[in-house]
């Protein structure tokens, strides 16, 4: 249960102003039918953190596990930069999303828009540094979806009346101290706090996941 809600977290905050928002918002605006479009979103998200989730247990199983600490600790210090990018929230958008069929253009869309995206990222550290597939498979795809459902729901509106700039430099506070975190457990350099340590924490979460 960890493990899941520490996707469900990390992903959904790492979502907050990504295109993906505005893609849902986009489809609200313009299809009339929404639940094809909900459950096409569905598909393609999943299929798109599965994808990465396999990509990242396959990554971790091939490189020594001395290195797996500090794999996370990049991956979390390059999304505190990488979430503070504006991106472009009609790059690559079909120009009419309801000309054909609303459930494969939202699934193929969707999956298309999560690729080399910040999310993937994530979820390739989660899942290989806790070598857990389905925690962090669902946790991930709820936390885009608690995202991008109230844009598809609300529209534009939801999108343009979100502090997104300062839920964005949370967001990058918040993995900068994950990733420094990381860091310092990798070099052994982590104080007596009384706080968890991050890389037993994942290790714990992953172990209960698969009981």
């Amino acid at each position: 249960m960890e493990l899941f809600l520490l996707s469900v977290f990390a992903v959904a905050v790492a979502e907050i102003g990504d295109r993906s928002m505005f893609l849902a918002a986009l489809f609200g605006l313009r299809c009339h039918r929404l639940w094809p479009v909900f459950w096409g979103m569905v598909a393609g998200l999943f299929a798109n953190q599965l994808l990465s989730a396999v990509a990242g247990v396959w990554l971790f199983s091939v490189i020594d596990t001395d290195w797996h600490l500090w794999l996370v600790a990049i991956a979390f210090l390059a999304m505190a930069v990488w979430v503070l990018i504006p991106e472009d929230d009609e790059d690559g958008v079909p120009e009419n999303p309801c000309a054909r069929s609303l459930f494969f253009t939202a699934a193929t869309t969707f999956f298309l828009f999560e690729m080399a995206d910040k999310t993937q990222l994530a979820v390739v550290a989660l899942a290989g540094a806790s070598g857990n597939l389905v925690p962090v498979v669902l946790g991930a795809t709820l936390g885009i979806l608690l995202i991008t459902v109230p844009g598809l729901l609300l529209g534009r509106r939801f999108a343009e009346r979100m502090p997104v700039r300062t839920l964005r430099w949370f967001a990058a506070a918040l993995f900068l101290l994950i990733g420094l975190w990381s860091l310092l457990e990798a070099l052994g350099w982590m104080p007596e706090l009384g706080l968890p340590d991050f890389s037993g924490a994942l290790l714990e979460a992953a172990g209960r996941s698969g009981d």
